[in-house]
């Protein structure tokens, strides 16, 4: 019997760390983003699956990838994935119908807000609709839970801001909606990489034991622009949002990401 681990974030939130933190200390070869030529639509969703999910939930073509991409993980042993993009294709709601959803561990793993939103604005990975495509999510998506129009005219700095508020609100909803049959476990990056919160994760993970500390991964080799961390901080707290709100009006309105369900519901 395996035990599986799978993370739900929404990167540049120190997913890359995570995967090398995780193989240091349980001792095992971890997976961050398969991209082998090979490994797209079997091991890695491609463009058109990411797409498909966020336009019409859970369809044969998102199916298709996760048969292709369950018959890939190891019977027994440890196996854990930091991929970042499963967790916009369908991830929890494809193990949730599993026969063994016990087996399986889900890491919110969260990072700073305005600091992870920086990030991308400073990367300019809000410029270029196949980075939204096959990384992020696109604001044209029918189905999002924050509102993106407000923010697509702020350009891309606003839809940075609006990929960074959708993604914590989706992490809220998938705790909320699927918490009674998989495990999640909460872990913010600010307190994983000091020796404390990296004992509090291994003991969460089951394991009673000295945290190892790899050092940073993938880290942006452009310094942080504080004044737009500050500036970024103060319209999200302007803003009033609040993850908790956003996923009580989105169920409320009997509205899914897997959408087949909220068909069902209405």
């Amino acid at each position: 019997m395996a035990q599986k681990i799978f993370t739900l974030t929404a990167g540049r939130s120190g997913s890359g760390w995570l995967s090398k933190f995780i193989s240091a200390n349980l001792g095992i070869e971890t997976v961050h983003e398969p991209l082998g030529i090979d490994d797209f639509d079997v091991r890695m969703p491609s463009i058109k699956v990411l797409r498909s999910f966020n336009t019409r939930g859970l369809d044969a073509e998102v199916r298709r990838f996760w048969r292709r991409k369950l018959q890939t993980l190891p019977e027994t042993g440890v196996y854990c994935e930091t991929n970042h993009t499963l967790g916009k294709c369908g991830l929890v709601e494809i193990l949730a119908e599993q026969p063994d959803p016990e087996n399986y561990t889900i890491l919110v793993l969260k990072r700073n807000l305005a600091k992870q939103c920086a990030s991308y604005v400073q990367r300019g990975d809000f410029g270029n609709a196949l980075m939204l495509w096959q990384w992020f999510l696109g604001p044209e998506y029918p189905n999002s839970m924050v509102i993106p129009q407000p923010f697509r005219e702020m350009g891309q700095v606003g839809l940075a801001i609006w990929y960074t508020l959708e993604m914590d609100s989706r992490q809220q909803y998938y705790k909320r909606v699927y918490g009674d049959q998989l495990r999640f476990i909460d872990v913010q990056l600010e307190d994983a990489i000091k020796p404390e919160g990296a004992a509090k994760l291994l003991r969460a993970l089951g394991y009673d034991q000295e945290p190892v500390l790899p050092p940073k991964f993938n880290a942006s080799q452009m310094p942080r622009n504080e004044d737009l961390v500050a500036e970024i901080e103060t319209f999200i707290a302007a803003s009033g949002f609040n993850a908790e709100d956003v996923v009580d009006r989105y169920i409320s309105a009997n509205r899914s990401l897997a959408i087949e369900e909220m068909r069902e519901a209405s």
